[in-house]
């Protein structure tokens, strides 16, 4: 009997490792139909200036062959920048344009079938794509808050149909790139009411649990997307040529300044195993080429292309290890509001305002849009608050004594997703905290609605 099963155990192995041979051989012959798999695609300009892809180019470079030339992947568009891979390595997604008054929109190359596609058809500039392993894709699309410029950031399918808007605050945001956990990271810098410098953001790919990622470090702000290595690095360049990273499970306080000591300016990235393809000019008039650095030794990098122009923002053309994961929504668009709780206002990493003449413990908040006062509320004897509001509306909270004096505030931008529900420690608090295991007194009643809904119930 045992002998049997043994014989039958060995005959299941035996069968299990040819069916998992034989869908490792359909991959490999899946990849293999790719010309490009193994090579750099990059964005070769004459003149790099930050924001700006005018006259842009996609080339190929087979570094690993240099006496081969590039070749140009974009001859029928007056511009084309900004190349994110899938996954699968398959399609390429860019920003592009094929008459040069027009605005840039988001398009798609299928590598196996040599062909490109548009995805986006709208009248603003949409910019820097990055797909999710679900088969859709991001951007940032461009808009106005009170007559400053930012950049929203959109989800549609591949064909471009599914349009729907992911951020509300009246930021610049944009270099979107999607974290092997499924989250998405984003640079986000603040233009209304003033303007501030580029932060890192993160958030789950429907627009919820938006929250700060990094916040720069010794006066180095992101200003590339962030790209993640298998190490659980996040790579970037940062301003005036910098490149920095941090580690993704503490983020906040992991900064390195990887070209400390370095002679040369760094424009872009991506990790290749333990190093990096970097977009590297070192010294003033030599064009920015593709050379290749050690994050750990940390030396010069070392040369693997130069040619007559500007080359930026590399991706190798390869498909990832494994899937990142796709992550479940909780967005109900039927619902117009969402949930927000903070534990105590008074929990702070941050001081109180200078000349506080009154109490310096806060008893209220007051909740603001970008163009009204929605209300102020007095928070339980805990500090904590429970509020009901719009969906998808930005808005600010500034903590107050029983005088009315701010005592910290206002907030960072702030909304909610269609049916979101979202906690916080406090007002300011370190993001690394979690909500100490109680129940804040605000939850036990219902939440205090300023919406929409009640001020139509009021009339």
């Amino acid at each position: 009997m045992r002998k049997g099963m043994k014989r039958r155990s060995k005959w299941l192995k035996f069968i299990s490792r040819a069916v998992y041979a034989g869908i490792s051989s359909v991959l490999l012959l899946s990849c293999s139909n790719n010309s490009y798999e193994g090579m750099v695609v990059a964005v070769e300009l004459e003149e790099i200036h930050q924001g700006s892809n005018e006259g842009a180019k996609l080339i190929a470079i087979d570094f690993r062959n240099s006496g081969k030339p590039a070749k140009i992947l974009s001859t029928e568009f007056q511009g084309a920048a900004a190349p994110a891979l899938t996954h699968d390595g398959r399609y390429l997604y860019f920003q592009g344009k094929k008459e040069g008054d027009k605005a840039w929109q988001i398009w798609v190359a299928d590598l196996q079938k040599k062909t490109s596609t548009r995805v986006t058809e709208l009248q603003e500039n949409c910019i820097h794509p990055a797909p999710l392993p679900d088969g859709t894709v991001v951007f940032s699309r461009e808009g106005s808050v009170n007559g400053k410029l930012v950049f929203d950031l959109w989800r549609c399918q591949m064909d471009g149909t599914g349009l729907t808007r992911l951020t509300f605050d009246p930021s610049i945001n944009q270099h979107a790139t999607v974290l092997n956990e499924g989250r998405v990271l984003f640079t986000s810098s603040q233009q209304y009411p003033d303007a501030k410098s580029p932060v890192i953001m993160v958030m789950r790919p429907d627009g919820t649990k938006s929250e700060l990622y990094f916040n720069g470090n010794s006066g180095i702000n992101p200003v590339s997307d962030g790209r993640e290595s298998d190490h659980g690095f996040i790579y970037f360049v940062g301003n005036g040529g910098k490149l920095g990273r941090i580690h993704h499970n503490r983020p906040l306080h992991t900064f390195e300044n990887l070209s400390a000591g370095l002679k040369g300016s760094f424009s872009a990235l991506a990790p290749d195993g333990s190093e990096c393809l970097v977009s590297y000019q070192p010294s003033e008039g030599i064009p920015f080429g593709l050379y290749r650095f050690n994050p750990e030794s940390r030396e010069t990098p070392t040369l693997l292309y130069q040619g007559e122009y500007h080359l930026t923002d590399p991706v190798l053309i390869a498909a990832l290890p494994e899937r990142p994961r796709i992550l479940p929504s909780a967005v109900n668009p039927k619902n117009t509001s969402g949930l927000l709780m903070s534990q105590d206002i008074n929990h702070s990493q941050h001081p109180v305002h200078a000349g506080i003449t009154g109490d310096t413990l806060a008893d209220r908040i007051r909740v603001s849009t970008l163009d009204k006062e929605l209300g102020i509320v007095e928070v339980k004897a805990d500090g904590s608050f429970y509020l009901k509001l719009d969906a998808d509306t930005p808005f600010r909270i500034e903590s107050l004594n029983k005088q009315g004096e701010i005592i910290r505030g206002p907030s960072d931008w702030i909304y909610l997703r269609p049916n979101e529900r979202r906690a916080c420690v406090g007002c300011h608090a370190d993001p690394e905290l979690a909500p100490k295991n109680f129940q804040p007194l605000a939850v036990k009643e219902d939440p205090v609605v300023l919406t929409a809904e009640k001020k139509e119930n009021s009339q």
